[in-house]
């Protein structure tokens, strides 16, 4: 009999198992205040023994709200344990208080009285008498209680039941050191302090995984509960929304990564071998028995933790396409949708249910489904990031009609890599694409515990200083559209008369899959700035055909020139060949050293080719099967050229246009991540121009803000002609920051009572002072008003004796 069946009778035998009835009657008491959008909490004793108390097959104990609007919600209860924790040898521990008990939450979202009816079945039979009783809930509202998170009207962003925007800035924070909880008090606290809303935390074998050891099926770990109770409690405390993913992808693998990890299909409890029903690892995806088990694990957590507000969104899984390998897509896409079904049916709380690929990953049949309210893509290793995630989120908005989010974000995702971001003018640029890029907040960036252990905080706290005050995430925001030189051409033109040869390293991209240009034009060292966008890494073979890009660099040489390729890693069979105006100069087999598939610095090696004079086309390519992973390029004796065309770069800009205000962000021509990431200084930017396309006629206003530390560099003016804007920038060395906005609308209306109403349309956070004239010659102050949501009204009596009086407003910065 195969282990499948051998679970199904397990299952049937527990179904099939009596209960013996309590002898004292049902009880329920209150521990927590019936307050207004807090947390309240009961505790239900004399419940009878059960077999399996998280079974809901076996016993299934629930609580029957009924509100003061009429409408009625059965909760379920929940197994509990209580903890307390420690920290020993630089380990959190925990140590149990009290006996495991039957416990009940809810979230009053309405003023009045409350009554709750509780009911017990076992074995799918009503089991003893009912309980119920009465609360009230006065009309207070706690601070900082704004209710669920939604997906707003325009399909864009989130907001709260109150209608406000949810403007997330914030950072992975997946899984705490050895201190445990107590990790995310310190991290929580910074974050708080630094404007950070979000964090994403995981489920996982090793952190909050209450269900990821053998042989647990339906067997979940309370300490594992507690814990998660702890760190969701504390965001409320610290106003910290969480993304939850209940999943990662490691249990679906059986082969270590290059961490030497996260292989944990052999010890995942679905796992026939583990008796649990699935024969395979698609079988998770498939098997009526792992959905049905996998659903009981939804009812405990959406029970348990359901009733929090600051619970954003589930999120199911992470990155399961690195498993595709063992895995039907379509089996998981089925999957997803019936999950999410469930979700939406059963969590009478109304999160948002979405999932998460790897970057670069893409896949319609995910996305498409309607049951996942909202997209996500993981950024590693990008080049520009800023327009690379505005082109990414412009995409996912345009073809799935439902938010997005950069879920990660790195510079690289191989670790943290400091030494290549040393100025954290990538990580700066990939926050600042991401919100101002059109999804619902910043990139996300993964490597939390360096930013905290280095107190990196202040990128965070300078764009929410910048973005707070401004309509971001209220609304519909469009993409703004800039004319620019483009990219560079991949030719270079004529030498520069009397020019000095130079050597040029380049930096490549990392992205598996990736598919950049391929070709680069090398007429000065700048040109090493757009390596990164226009090269790749990983050079394919035939086994990837498909993801084969050139690699051609274009120069003019002097004597002696070289190119140096720095070989990093190599898979089964590759060949490299270095040809130069099509003759070839290099051809050698590349051995795979350590049998592996990872990059992992087994080479680390030079590979010197020497070149000839001239103007020269050089390609690099792989004749053999599988790739082989270059870090950089050189380039030696280089001879000063212009560009073909003479083509000179501009600043790369991207922005979203609102309802009262554009967004803007600008990095400095030739420096947008990893061009200039090591540089301790970056050249003056002086008369610098950006150009907007497809803009209404009138005058303009821009405010300029330092991105890295919100101090605001000034203001300046300018008219649209023909539809185009042209704003001239202050001196600059890195990036910008901006609010465009039109000048300021003051209307009045005459009232009955011998006053006017005011109105005030002008860019979101405006601050203002209205004076009022009896002539247009003398004004005096009346209001100092900041103009919270772009339109705003007051009423003033009328001073002069006639009705008559002037009003302007006046900005105050």
């Amino acid at each position: 009999m195969s282990c499948q069946w051998r679970y199904l009778l397990a299952l049937l035998v527990c179904l099939g198992s009596s209960s013996a009835r309590s002898q004292s009657p049902l009880s329920i008491e209150q521990l927590t205040p019936a307050q207004l959008w807090q947390r309240l909490e009961f505790r239900i004793s004399n419940v009878p023994a059960a077999t399996n108390p998280f079974d809901p097959q076996n016993i299934r104990v629930e609580g029957a709200f009924s509100m003061p609007s009429g409408r009625t919600l059965a909760i379920p209860a929940f197994w509990y344990q209580g903890y307390k924790r420690s920290v020993s040898a630089g380990y959190e521990s925990l140590s149990t208080v009290g006996s495991p008990e039957w416990r009940l939450r809810f979230l009053p979202s309405e003023a009045g009285p409350y009554s709750v009816t509780l009911t017990v079945q076992t074995n799918g039979q009503g089991s003893g008498s009912t309980v119920r009783t009465n609360f009230i809930v006065l009309a207070q509202s706690p601070a900082n209680r704004f209710g669920y998170v939604h997906v707003a009207s325009s399909g864009q962003y989130f907001q709260t039941d109150d209608g406000n925007a949810l403007k997330l800035i914030g950072e992975n924070v997946a899984w705490p050191g050895g201190t445990g909880t107590y990790d995310y008090d310190s991290w929580f606290g910074a974050m708080q302090t630094n404007g950070e809303n979000y964090a994403r935390i995981w489920m996982c074998p090793w952190w909050l995984g209450i269900e990821t050891d053998p042989a647990s099926l339906t067997h979940y770990r309370l300490d594992r509960a507690w814990q998660l109770d702890y760190v969701l409690q504390l965001a409320e405390q610290r106003g910290m929304y969480l993304l939850l993913c209940l999943d990662f992808h490691g249990m679906f693998e059986v082969t270590p990564d290059s961490w030497g990890g996260n292989n944990y299909w052999p010890a995942n409890p679905y796992n026939a071998t583990n008796g649990g029903p699935c024969l395979n690892q698609d079988g998770f995806f498939t098997n009526a028995i792992a959905r049905a088990v996998y659903q009981k694990r939804l009812r405990y957590l959406t029970a348990r933790y359901g009733y929090s507000p600051n619970l954003l969104a589930w999120q199911l899984l992470n990155e399961i396409d690195n498993e595709y390998a063992y895995l039907n897509p379509s089996d998981v896409a089925a999957w997803h949708s019936a999950m999410g079904a469930w979700l939406h049916t059963n969590d009478l709380f109304g999160h948002l249910v979405t999932t998460s690929l790897t970057g670069e990953s893409d896949r319609p049949e995910i996305w498409t489904i309607p049951e996942l309210d909202f997209a996500a893509y993981h950024s590693y290793g990008e080049a520009s990031p800023a327009s690379r995630l505005q082109t990414v989120a412009q995409s996912f908005l345009q073809r799935y009609k439902k938010p997005v989010i950069i879920d990660e974000f790195g510079t690289d995702w191989r670790g943290w890599n400091r030494t290549n971001d040393l100025y954290l003018r990538g990580l700066r640029q990939g926050l600042w694409g991401g919100a101002l890029g059109g999804s619902v907040g910043t990139a996300i960036s993964w490597w939390w515990e360096n930013i905290h252990s280095e107190n990196d905080y202040a990128v965070y706290s300078a764009l929410g200083a910048v973005l707070n005050h401004t309509g971001w995430g209220t609304g519909l925001w469009t993409n703004v559209v800039f004319k620019t030189s483009g990219p560079p051409p991949p030719g270079v033109g004529n030498p520069l008369p009397g020019g000095v040869p130079f050597n040029v390293s380049c930096m490549l991209n990392s992205t598996w899959g990736g598919k950049p240009p391929g070709e680069l034009a090398v007429p000065n060292a700048a040109a090493a700035d757009y390596s990164a966008s226009t090269l790749n890494s990983f050079i394919h073979g035939v086994w990837h055909s498909d993801l084969k890009s050139p690699f051609i660099l274009n120069a003019w040489l002097t004597n002696n020139a070289r190119l140096v390729m720095h070989l990093n890693s190599v898979s089964d069979g590759s060949v490299m060949v270095v040809r130069v105006d099509g003759s070839e100069l290099l051809r050698t087999n590349l051995p795979n050293l350590d049998g592996g598939y990872a990059v992992n610095n087994e080479y680390n090696l030079d590979i010197p080719v020497n070149l000839p004079a001239g103007k020269r086309l050089i390609e690099i390519t792989n004749a053999g099967a599988d790739w082989f992973y270059l870090d950089s390029v050189r380039l030696e004796q280089v001879l000063p050229a212009s560009y073909s065309n003479n083509w000179q770069p501009s600043c790369e800009t991207i922005g979203l246009r609102g309802p009262h205000e554009s967004l803007l962000y600008v990095v400095a021509p030739q420096f947008s991540f990893p061009a200039g990431a090591t540089n301790a200084a970056l050249p003056l930017q002086v008369a610098q121009t950006i150009t907007l396309s497809n803009w209404n006629s009138g005058t303009f206003f821009t405010d300029w803000y330092n991105p890295g530390n919100a101090t605001f560099l000034g203001s300046t003016k300018a008219v649209s002609k023909n539809g185009v804007l042209t704003l001239p920038l202050p001196d600059f060395n890195e990036d910008l920051a901006a609010v465009s906005y039109p000048p300021p609308i003051l209307t009045g209306t005459p009232l009955v009572t011998n006053s006017v109403q005011l109105q005030l349309d002008s860019e979101t956070g405006g601050r203002y002072v209205i004076e009022q004239s009896p002539d247009l010659s003398s004004w005096s102050p009346l209001a100092n008003i900041t103009n919270v949501s772009g339109t705003i009204t007051l009423v003033q009596p009328l001073s002069d004796a006639s009705g008559r009086s002037f009003f302007r407003a006046r900005k105050a910065y």
